[in-house]
């Protein structure tokens, strides 16, 4: 029996990081035939639940679409790659997590329960404001956008979100040297 489920680059469907009375969690699409495999037999194996319910998957469907809601507890770490955040969280984020089941009693009754202990987020919740951040880039053709972080090999996030600034407050396109890093006096910027 294997305490933990691990699974990879999974899509998103809603992510519920505040607390609004229901608890917080991250559901995940369910439609692809191993990832209902690996968590129904995660959830059977642990029979995680609490009654006639231990042991049975809590999947939902809507539209059409399977899926499954994780808990997210105070302990849960996140990260994120190229500067992704949990705030990059969404649908159609892709995520890889680690979840794992536990025994729990209180005045309540006692079950097995299961939350996300580690989330590393893959790909950002897609977005219009992608497509008007590539707009405000155009002008600088050594800028590409990946979610809503501004990528060049070599540069920090702040620092080309600087260069950018500079380049399209004077309509042009920042000088690069030959490995594409932007040479910019950013001392007039007011960041």
């Amino acid at each position: 029996m294997s305490e933990r489920i691990r699974l990879n680059n999974v899509e998103v469907v809603f992510a519920n990081l505040d607390d609004t009375g229901y608890g917080k969690s991250i559901t995940v699409a369910a439609t692809d035939p191993e990832v209902e495999k690996a968590i129904t037999e995660w959830v059977k194996e642990n029979k995680i639940g609490k009654g006639d319910k231990a042991g049975v998957p809590n999947f939902k469907e809507y539209e059409g679409r399977k899926q499954f809601a994780f808990k997210i507890n105070d302990y849960t770490r996140f990260a994120g790659l190229n500067g992704l955040t949990q705030n990059n969280l969404g649908f159609g984020a892709r995520i890889s997590l680690i979840a794992s089941a536990f025994e729990w009693e209180n005045k309540f009754g006692k079950g097995i329960s299961s939350s996300l202990t580690a989330v590393l987020v893959e790909k950002a919740a897609n977005s219009a404001s992608d497509g008007d951040l590539a707009e405000l880039l155009g002008d600088n053709p050594n800028a590409t956008v990946e979610g809503v972080t501004i990528v060049e090999d070599g540069t920090s996030g702040y620092e080309k979100a600087k260069a950018s600034a500079e380049a399209i407050r004077n309509k042009k396109s920042a000088p690069v040297d030959e490995f594409g890093n932007a040479d910019i006096d950013v001392s007039s910027i007011p960041f």
